[in-house]
């Protein structure tokens, strides 16, 4: 039997035609799903107006940041001799303690550049320590470490906390110090001021009604047998009478909670 190759070669033709047409709709109608998926998805803004969530001066777009990791500091006696007009001892050769010879006296009304200014001039690496909170009624100051600027959250091991007296004078401190830190893994893009509080509202830790008055992109420890920090946002939140500190990953999106203090 003889095969037509003409007529075998015009339904190749055809078939393939077909083929072609048919993967041809599947990628338009791809294609305008997507665009209707795009469209009738709300933006990170409209799904947080709608949870009637408002914030203030927002940090915008997306930054890039490495994860770093570091070392405890073990302190020595040569710290030690660098201190002056103050009585310090190290305990457990992790932690440096210390009691001024005076007070040193801030003045009537406490000032966050204030505190800063004294620290900087009488402790260990003061430059590299940034308020985090001020407690009156506890008469404490709390400063946390940085890494080119940015703050080193809720880290025990990265924390000085100023003890003052009735008089808004510093009488004493204890110090803690991470060192030696390095990059850790390269640079990666976070996630945006805005998707983080969306995440965090997804998440049900924000909840409805909120005003978050203040954002801040910092490290938290996400390792820390090795001190592995990951890049970390940081937001303020008012809910009727109430303020809380919120935490998220900035890669990742997960939620770290305050009272898991490293």
């Amino acid at each position: 039997m003889k095969m037509d190759w003409s007529k075998t070669k015009t339904i190749f033709i055809l078939v393939f035609l077909v083929l072609d047409i048919y993967l041809s709709c599947q990628l338009y109608f791809k294609h305008v799903k997507n665009q209707y998926e795009v469209i009738g998805s709300p933006t990170a803004e409209q799904s947080l107006k709608a949870a009637n969530i408002t914030f203030v001066n927002l940090p915008k777009g997306k930054a890039k940041r490495p994860y770093i990791s570091a070392e405890e500091k073990v302190f020595t006696a040569k710290d030690l001799k660098k201190l002056k007009n103050q009585q310090a001892e190290i305990v457990n050769g992790y932690q440096l303690s210390s009691a001024f010879d005076k007070p040193v006296k801030l003045g009537t009304k406490i000032k966050m550049d204030q505190l800063e200014a004294v620290i900087q001039e009488n402790m260990l690496y003061g430059s590299r320590y940034k308020l985090w909170n001020y407690d009156k009624d506890l008469n404490q100051a709390v400063f946390y470490e940085t890494y080119n600027g940015k703050m080193i959250f809720n880290n025990k091991n990265a924390k000085l906390t100023v003890y003052l007296n009735d008089q808004n004078e510093i009488i004493s401190y204890d110090q803690t110090y991470l060192t030696n830190i390095k990059i850790y893994r390269e640079e990666e893009e976070t996630l945006s001021a805005v998707k983080a509080v969306e995440a965090l509202y997804k998440k049900g830790t924000l909840k409805p009604n909120s005003k978050v008055t203040k954002a801040e992109l910092g490290y938290y420890t996400r390792v820390p047998e090795l001190q592995v920090l990951v890049p970390t946002w940081h937001f303020t939140v008012k809910h009727g009478n109430e303020t809380e500190q919120l935490f998220i990953n900035a890669f990742e999106g997960q939620v770290n909670e305050m009272e898991n203090a490293q």
